[in-house]
């Protein structure tokens, strides 16, 4: 009988035929065929595991046809491998124990030993460890007995899997380096385990924290996967990479790549397991930068991905990432339950060193909730695991734990010995939130033990070592981080007022507030979009459709203007439900877009502010206010271009919130009742009564009476940023009366050159569908004064904005201050809501930006005293100064007032600030029975000069 010639290409192709698995195969084509179908089954696990389980389903056909059961076995085999890749654990589990009886039918000694490896890598997962690490020293002595020595590499690298998840990573080590010694023997058939050898070895330097090697062996790794276009293993390197991007304080890169591996196409559906891990990373990510909502609810998600897949080990850290998220919340209770749980998982698996990291958190949370003793036991019985296991990071966080706990007891020498333990570590292996932490923990021993000199020196490197960590940060991640990361800052601040620093203190307090806004000034460049990305381009698309839809939905769901009746089958509550889902997906890509910007780019680093550059700016007849709070009293550094005070004010912080919302209520009250002129008198009264009361317990204190001021220049701090200081009343004339009144986000701003322009006005008026009628009169008296560019309604659109800067910029529209989302707060033109990262986009630096719409000055005052609203986003854009209002205004009023203010700015040449107060008061002078809601709604941000020109 004639012999069939058969190719690997008809056994290997996407589609063949269905009659050729069914012929019984000659013994040495069958093993020739077989052996490459296994070989692609291997190739395709890191490719597309729906591929690898074809090639397998194909091995068994054939094995199959010719009755060979060690065919079939094998067959079996690669299925179990291919289905462990499509994260179908325990079905994986089940096909590699069939595989492993059918090679003992078969007789085949090594062939069962090959299932125990896929096996391995299954014990964390599936809690059946000690069993198949049992059988894993059994398969290691049949396969050194047959001098498979390629197999023993695969064998050794899913040994050193368990024991590094276990803790024992030393362990592991020493298998992974034992395997990749057997691998350069074996020439070509070594070649194909080098990506992972590398990628594994770099993962057990990365827990036992040597950071440097992890990534010379990671950056091995990724150029073999590359060339083998191995996309699993390259998203793998990747969510490596990350992680040891977030220890080591560099967040945003390590979002980047984590972005990065689910742009590649690592979803839920292919690599479940991978996918997951992105988001468990991600959550890591969020934790460090204080974002605790989002945080949970990825953790969460990740641990339901886990809980469906049943893998152990990953549920038990999910549980962790939960547990933080909780704690941090403040819900303890849920805390506790989720450490339970993962304690148990631990447990179970023998996983010692997770097992010493839940005890850890437990005994960070014992801390939170005062219970220094069982923080202190926690910390000392974890620790004792991480040494032997050799994981420095974790262990030196036990060391700063005992040492927070001693400091609590009063321990000083014990946890000061314990807080220098830890800060070596940080210090060797470059962890910054180590080494804040341990750092601040010192300084606050050497001020217990009257150490002055010393405990300053410990506040000042906690803080430059955030400094480093923020100044890397895109503008979305920047609030969050600092959000408790003040307290060095605020500790030295209060250190040196108590031992008469005032110049010191300020200093220190300045460069605080300055580290955030002229960074972003020296950096505007890294706040732009890259269009040069084929992937942000898509993001930009779809940011702009995204917007639409939530313009319109926003509409029906709150009844703004436009809604048409034919939308009435919307529900406000489904409306509500859809903008919602919009402004999720809005953040996230606005986070990637500012993720994408140029990271080669070089950060500018904010210089050192000094109190007497900040004095040289000043006239002889000006007086800075610079306000702060260290969370219990209130002070207010007072300067002059000759001398600096401080004063401690007699004002609580919960007596000023209440003062503050005292006069919001007034205010929105006058602005309903505009009509009813008795009651307006009665508001009128009691805002006066309530700004008298701020005066007395802000201005007096600070005797400025003694002083020929002509201005009065205030840098607010907190709450202060949300009160109307020209409109302070002494019982008789109101503060702007007396002296011009500036604003400045930060005393710095003031020695920056402000932008000089040439003269003429970009203008843009929007009536706001005819609900703004007076905005084009407004518009065309600028116009007349200035002259310049006018762009009304329909052509007034955001593209207007990316015109030269000239000397003024004004914008006349409907504005919306978003209490609840600050960054979604928005000016309404004809194209659409304008948005503060849209303006980060534009290059704004005009003499000076008035924004005349509602609110467009309100902003959310992040922990760092960071400002989220419309404002910063001209400012940091580049805007000179701006003007804004704090509260809604009357569209016929504000009118007025621009008229006055523009007239005096122009026709008299008076400076900015000069300019604002002429034109208040004049209003004021004409019914001195008028509420300040109707002319005090507009302030000045930024420089107070007159134009250039």
């Amino acid at each position: 009988m004639e012999e069939v010639e058969f190719s690997l290409e008809q056994f290997t192709g996407n589609h063949i035929s269905p009659n050729i698995l069914s012929i019984p195969l000659p013994d040495g084509v069958a093993t020739r065929i077989i052996d490459h179908l296994k070989q692609e089954a291997d190739r395709h696990w890191f490719i597309d595991s729906d591929r690898s389980l074809e090639f397998a389903n194909r091995i068994i056909a054939i094995g199959e046809a010719r009755q060979d059961l060690a065919q079939i076995a094998l067959g079996w085999m690669s299925r179990g491998d291919a289905l462990r890749f499509s994260g179908h654990m325990e079905e994986s589990w089940e096909t590699l124990v069939r595989a492993g009886e059918m090679f003992e039918a078969a007789g085949d000694k090594v062939g069962w030993a090959r299932t125990r490896i896929g096996r391995l890598y299954l014990a964390m997962k599936l809690n059946r460890v000690e069993e198949t690490l049992i059988e894993g020293k059994e398969a290691y002595k049949i396969l050194k007995r047959h001098s498979r020595n390629e197999l023993l590499v695969r064998l050794n690298m899913a040994r050193a899997v368990v024991y590094g998840s276990l803790g024992s990573v030393q362990r592991a080590l020493r298998l992974l380096l034992s395997a990749l010694e057997i691998a350069v023997t074996l020439g070509a058939s070594g070649q194909q385990h080098l990506g992972i050898l590398c990628m594994n070895i770099g993962l057990t330097y990365e827990g036992l924290g040597d950071f440097s090697r992890a990534l010379q062996y990671y950056e091995r790794a990724q150029t073999i996967f590359q060339s083998r276009e191995e996309t699993r293993n390259i998203a793998l390197i990747d969510l490596n990479i990350a992680y040891i991007a977030q220890a080591q304080g560099h967040y945003r890169q390590a979002l980047q790549l984590l972005h990065r591996i689910l742009e590649r196409g690592i979803d839920l559906d292919q690599f479940p397991m991978e996918y997951l891990a992105v988001k468990r990373d991600m959550t890591g990510c969020y934790l460090q930068l204080n974002r605790y909502l989002e945080a949970r609810d990825l953790a969460q998600e990740a641990l339901d991905g886990y809980r469906k897949h049943r893998a152990a080990h990953e549920t038990g850290r999910s549980l962790l990432h939960l547990a933080t998220a909780e704690g941090e919340l403040g819900d303890f209770p849920a805390a506790i339950s989720a450490l339970d749980e993962a304690g148990q998982v631990f447990a179970a698996l023998g996983a010692r060193s997770w097992q010493a990291t839940t005890r850890m958190h437990h005994g960070r949370i014992a801390l939170k909730r005062g219970d220094i003793t069982g923080a202190y036991r926690e910390a000392l019985a974890a620790a004792d695991d991480f040494e032997a296991d050799g994981q420095l990071v974790p262990y030196a966080d036990t060391l700063l734990l005992q040492g927070q706990s001693l400091y609590a007891r009063g321990e000083f020498a014990a946890a000061a010995q314990a807080a220098t333990a830890s800060l070596k570590v940080a210090q060797q292996l470059n962890v910054p939130s180590l080494r804040y932490a341990s750092h601040l923990l010192l300084g606050k021993i050497a001020e217990a033990r009257h150490q002055t000199p010393r405990a300053a020196r410990r506040y000042q490197a906690a803080a430059s070592a955030i400094e480093r960590v923020q100044s890397g940060l895109t503008i979305t991640l920047r609030p969050g981080f600092l959000e408790n990361k003040t307290e060095a800052w605020r500790a030295l601040v209060a250190l040196q007022l108590r031992v008469g620093q005032i110049g010191n203190a300020f200093e220190t307090l300045e460069h605080s507030k300055a580290q955030v806004l002229l960074g972003y000034l020296l950096n505007r460049e890294h706040l732009r979009w890259t269009k040069e990305d084929a992937q942000a381009r898509a993001l930009i698309d779809e940011l702009n459709r995204l917007r639409a839809e939530h313009e319109w939905f926003y509409r029906l769901a709150y009844g703004s203007p436009g809604s048409d009746e034919h939308h009435s089958s919307i529900l406000p509550e489904q409306a509500r439900m859809e903008v919602a889902t919009r402004e999720k997906r809005l953040r996230a890509i606005t986070e990637q877009l500012y993720l994408y910007g140029d990271k080669n780019r070089q950060v500018n680093r904010v210089p050192k502010t000094c109190l007497q550059d900040v004095q040289h700016t000043m006239s002889q007849n000006t007086v800075l206010i610079e306000l702060y709070n260290d969370g219990a009293n209130i002070w207010a550094f007072v300067l002059d271009p000759q001398k600096v005070e401080v004063h401690y004010l007699p004002l609580s912080l919960e007596t000023l919130d209440q003062l503050l919302a005292q006069l919001q209520t007034n205010i929105h009250a006058a602005l309903r009742m505009a009509a009813d002129v008795q009651s307006g008198q009665r508001l009128t009264q009691l805002a006066q009564r309530i700004l008298q009361r701020l005066h007395a317990l802000l201005i007096e204190p600070l005797q400025l009476g003694r002083r020929e001021l002509g201005r009065v220049v205030i840098v607010p701090y907190g709450s202060f940023h949300y009160l109307p200081f020209h409109l302070l009343y002494d019982g008789s004339e109101y503060l702007i009366e007396k002296h011009e009144v500036v604003i400045l986000p930060s005393a710095s701003l003031a020695t920056r050159a402000t932008p000089r322009r040439k003269p003429g006005a970009l203008i843009l008026a929007h009536s706001y569908e005819g609900r703004l009628p007076y905005t084009l009169g407004e518009a065309q008296s600028v116009l007349r004064l200035f002259g310049g560019q006018l762009y009304v309604d329909e052509a007034a659109t955001r593209k207007t904005l990316q015109a030269p800067p000239v000397q003024l910029l004004h914008i006349a529209s409907h504005g919306q201050h978003r209490l609840d989302q600050p960054d979604l707060s928005y000016l309404h033109l004809a194209d659409g809501q304008l948005y503060a990262d849209d303006l980060l986009q534009q290059d704004l630096s005009y003499e000076m930006v008035t924004l005349s719409g509602c609110e467009t000055g309100r902003a959310l005052v992040a922990a760092s005293d960071e400002l989220i609203g419309l404002g910063r986003g001209f400012l940091y854009a580049g805007a000179g100064a701006l003007l804004v209002s704090q509260w809604q205004v009357m569209d016929h009023s504000t009118t007025d007032f621009m008229q006055r203010m523009y007239k005096a700015l122009r026709t008299d040449k008076k400076s900015k600030a000069a300019a604002l107060r002429e034109a208040q008061c004049s209003m004021l002078t004409e019914n001195r029975q008028s509420h300040p809601a109707f002319w005090g709604a507009f302030q000045l941000i930024g420089n107070a000069d007159p134009l250039s020109s």
